[in-house]
């Protein structure tokens, strides 16, 4: 079983903002790049730096509701940043998850509640237990959605709320294979990836 070390806590505040906090960052990094160049949709990697502009942390992403395949994401990262990263989550957005924001909050916890199989494996250490407590629901935002954006929705400024389970690692863990799964409870959704980091 891995230790949970490597982690910041859950209650932490890494480089000065909480779980929730990064949440939202994340979700506007990964909703604001087109479909046609989001790491979401890359097999490989390749596109693993788009718009990665904080000093301290890169972010990761899993792959999107509906994709069957695997993927196995192979770069570099800058050594020294910290990765924060998605097992499974979820975004309401107004006008297409609910109309109020009561009914957003509603969809995300919903989607949430049902979730299972939590899994991550850190340099071939395999954790399925524990992971629950990084469940983190974020406070109300707002994402500027670009045409062909990766829901296939009109674009624009949408009001959101998200929930999910986050894992924010430490800096400086070497070299690094790193792969996430989750399930919704009757395992029709299956959200999975794996990535094969070097430093540089």
């Amino acid at each position: 079983m891995a230790s949970f070390s490597n982690i910041f806590t859950i209650d932490s505040n890494p480089f000065g903002k909480s779980y929730g906090e990064w949440s939202v960052q994340w979700w506007q990094w990964i909703c604001e790049i087109p479909k046609e160049k989001n790491p979401a949709f890359d097999n490989e990697g390749d596109l693993i730096h788009i718009n990665q502009n904080d000093a301290h942390v890169i972010f990761l992403c899993q792959t999107i509701e509906g994709v069957e395949n695997n993927p196995i994401r192979r770069n570099y990262i800058p050594a020294g940043k910290a990765i924060f990263m998605p097992i499974i989550n979820w975004i309401s957005i107004m006008g297409e998850d609910g109309n109020t924001d009561q009914e957003l909050l509603e969809t995300a916890k919903k989607r949430m509640d049902v979730v299972s199989k939590l899994e991550l494996i850190f340099n071939d250490v395999k954790t399925n237990k524990g992971l629950e407590k990084y469940r983190i629901r974020s406070p109300f935002f707002y994402i500027n959605l670009p045409n062909n954006n990766i829901f296939g929705i009109e674009s624009g400024i949408k009001r959101c709320i998200s929930d999910g389970y986050w894992l924010f690692f430490h800096p400086n863990f070497g070299n690094l294979k790193l792969s996430t799964f989750s399930s919704c409870s009757s395992g029709i959704t299956q959200i999975k990836v794996q990535y094969i980091l070097n430093l540089k």
